[in-house]
């Protein structure tokens, strides 16, 4: 996922990467603890999971999710920017560059969108890579009629025929093989979320 350049180009936002997926509890509590101190709160009618938004007297601040692994932000007033605006922001930015993130300007942001949208697309590769040999590793499947069975069943939950040696020589096979998967696949993610390059897991095989 990544989001377009319209709109988030211009003082008035503050551009932001972390080294973390995405927008979770333990973010969403960063950004809480830098922005609390200076009086603001979180709108009580925000419940998206792409963004946030805090309210000091009358003036409204978001923070929008434009790319995930790792955690791209844009920052910027709803309405006319401000000093208090403009502090908001700048207590963002010393809380992020804190954590290891770094600020981007107009012309990175511009620059690392195409970056982003392939990132969330190696991530989403993953995430299926880690689902399926997840699954390999929960269950055990019948190679005659393709039926899934409990790991510790010596009979096909569908067609009932007994494992045989072969049977469980194979699925001795799986489970190497899905176990390797996950741990790369985990690996992979961890090191998008950091935001190792794309270049650097080029490598990796997709087994």
């Amino acid at each position: 996922m990544a989001g377009t350049r319209a709109g988030l180009e211009g003082r008035q936002h503050t551009h932001l990467l972390l080294p973390h997926a995405a927008l979770d509890a333990p973010q969403r509590g960063l950004f809480e603890s830098a922005l609390r101190p200076a009086g603001w709160t979180i709108d009580p009618d925000d419940s998206s999971s792409m963004s946030l938004r805090w309210n000091r007297g009358r003036a409204a601040l978001r923070l929008q999710t434009l790319g995930w692994f790792p955690l791209l932000v844009t920052v910027g007033p709803i309405g006319k920017a401000t000093a208090v605006h403009r502090d908001a922001a700048a207590r963002l930015t010393a809380a992020v560059l804190a954590g290891r993130g770094m600020n981007f300007t107009d012309q990175q942001l511009v620059e690392y969108l195409p970056q982003a949208q392939a990132r969330w697309q190696r991530a989403l590769m993953e995430r299926r890579r880690l689902s399926t040999a997840e699954r390999l590793l929960r269950a055990r499947r019948c190679s005659y009629c393709a039926s899934w069975s409990d790991t510790s069943a010596t009979h096909c939950a569908g067609c009932r025929r007994r494992f045989t040696v072969a049977d469980d020589t194979e699925w001795n096979t799986t489970v190497s093989r899905a176990t390797a998967t996950v741990a790369e696949a985990e690996a992979i993610l961890a090191d998008l979320a950091r935001g190792v390059v794309l270049e650097r897991l080029t490598g990796a095989s997709h087994g």
